[in-house]
Order: C-alpha cells, then structure tokens, then sequence
C-alpha cells in the first residue's frame, strides 16, 4: 500500500492581539494515502478541538493568574500547551501512534494522553478487541497482566501507586488507552487515575502471543 505519513503543525497565542498569555502548538499526522480522507478529517477535527479548549478553558484561567500576580506584585505567569504526536508502529496497512496533551502554568506539567491505532486499509481504528479474535475473556487477562506488572514493580521499588490502586484499576483502564509496537501491546493509564503525579503516565506492556494474543493483525 502506497502513502506517505507527514504532519501538521500549528501554533496560536492567546488572546491574538494583546500582550499573550498563553502559547499552544500542535503537531498532529497527516497521512497522504488510502483511507486517508478519513483520517486527516479525524485529526483536523482533533485539533480544531484542542485549540478551542485551549480558547474556552486554559486561556480564563491564565487570565485569573494574571489578575492574582498583578495584585501581590508577582511575575506575570507564562502558560504554554502542547500537543505532539508519537508513532510507535507504522506497517504497509497498520499505524498506531499516541498523542501528549502536555499543559505548563508553572507546577507540574499536567499530561494527557490519547491513542489511535488505525486500519489504514479500511481507514478506520483498529478496536484492542481485533488483538483477541476468539478470545472472549481477553479484558480480565489484561487487568490481571496490569495488576501483576504493578506489584512487581511496587516490590523491586522502581515506581509508587496509590495505596487504593487496585480499586481505580477497572475505571482507570479503557480499550480506547493502548498502542502497539514492533513486539508488544502498550497500555496506559491517565496521570492521577492510579499514581502519583511524579510517574506521569504509567504504561504496562504485553509482549504479542501467537494463540493467546495479543497478536497483529494479518
């Protein structure tokens, strides 16, 4: 399959004709392909999105910091936001790349994090269900996965977790929060939905398997 992947970029101060408070830019994919019509409306929507949330929700709060720091003599805050794009697997038919919604106003960055793995050939995404054909019971085997992965870490003390982790888990995870790599399957939970700020986005990978899967699609 031919086509190439490229990318969009764009950067817009807030408000536009004042001293600026806010700076957000974005860098989405563009894929110049089949299936492509849909995919670039998709991600042109994306970020037609982002900047009206950047509009409607971050710049009134930048202002409200701005009032505060003028009424105790502080530095006027500098609120940046941005959005990139990485590709974790890219085949002939097959794209998976997640997205990082990285916020700045002076504390710990906020980060959010979105994902899409797309069946360039039909030009639609790739349901996590599709790693799993025949394997109705996959979700428990994934939490369970998760579960292990997070107290082995927890005992070799390479990273923290809130104490009620095992009760957030089930909200936490979602078949929309996965991409997919040359040999193995990534999820990943939302920043604060199961550890602290300080491990950001927690990922927890399941190498690809043959019966069981997961396993790429043909």
């Amino acid at each position: 399959m031919q086509g190439q992947l490229d990318y969009t970029t764009d950067t817009r101060r807030f408000p536009p004709d004042d001293l600026p408070l806010l700076t957000a830019s974005l860098r989405l994919p563009r894929w110049d392909g089949p299936g492509g019509s849909r995919f670039n409306r998709y991600y042109a929507a994306y970020g037609r999105a982002f900047f009206s949330y950047c509009q409607s929700e971050l710049l009134p709060r930048a202002v409200s910091a701005l009032e505060l720091a003028r009424g105790c003599g502080g530095p006027i805050p500098e609120w940046t936001v941005t959005l990139d794009t990485v590709v974790t697997l890219q085949r002939e038919d097959l794209l998976s790349l997640y997205t990082d919604t990285v916020e700045r106003s002076g504390g710990r960055p906020l980060i959010l994090r979105r994902a899409d793995t797309w069946d360039l050939a039909r030009g639609s995404p790739l349901p996590l269900s599709d790693l799993f054909p025949g394997q109705p019971l996959w979700k428990g085997r994934l939490l369970r996965s998760v579960a292990q992965q997070i107290r082995q870490q927890q005992e070799q003390g390479t990273a923290l977790y809130r104490p009620d982790w095992r009760h957030h888990l089930h909200t936490a995870f979602s078949g929309d929060h996965f991409y997919l790599t040359e040999d193995r399957l990534c999820l990943f939970c939302q920043m604060y939905a199961i550890a602290p700020p300080v491990e950001g986005i927690p990922v927890f990978s399941i190498p690809y398997d043959a019966e069981k899967g997961p396993r790429l699609p043909a």
